[in-house]
């Protein structure tokens, strides 16, 4: 019955349709609300599907996520003149990470690939090749591979 009265439904609107769409006979508004109507009758199709399953299925995959730790932040960032050679070297200090590491980056000559040096707060930063820096962001001491130590400022 249902069937039937859909497609009665249908045929009302697709003859309502080609009536609207002749030409200078309706508005233009009224035509696109029937041409609409009509579309939209005509895609409506449902599918119900029942599923009588007695049985329960768990999920019992979990994603197993490893804790993402962040870079640390840039505390300070600058050129240093070196005193021993006068030269310059670009220096970025980092915030200390949750550890007590502190960390720097330092690039020599400044437009050098920066290198990074870490190390617990109570002793100099260290990277392979015998880079060492100890100090603070205003001055520090800083040793770099085939050079003695120099005191470094800005």
């Amino acid at each position: 019955m249902t069937l039937l009265l859909q497609r009665g439904i249908r045929l009302d609107l697709c003859a309502a349709l080609r009536k609207a769409l002749t030409p200078m006979k309706t508005p233009l508004l009224s035509a696109t609300a029937v041409a609409l109507l009509a579309l939209t009758a005509c895609q409506s199709k449902t599918d119900t599907t029942s599923v009588e399953n007695s049985t329960t299925v768990e999920n019992t995959t979990t994603a197993v996520t490893t804790p993402i730790e962040l870079p640390p932040a840039i505390k300070t960032e600058g050129s240093y003149r070196c005193h021993g050679d006068n030269s310059l070297v670009k220096v970025t200090f980092f915030e200390a990470k949750k550890d007590g590491t502190l960390s720097a980056a330092v690039a020599s000559p400044v437009d050098a690939t920066p290198v990074t040096l870490s190390g617990p707060a109570d002793k100099p930063m260290t990277a392979d090749g015998g880079w060492a820096l100890s100090g603070n962001d205003k001055s520090f001491k800083l040793t770099q591979p085939g050079k003695p130590e120099q005191s470094c400022s800005k």
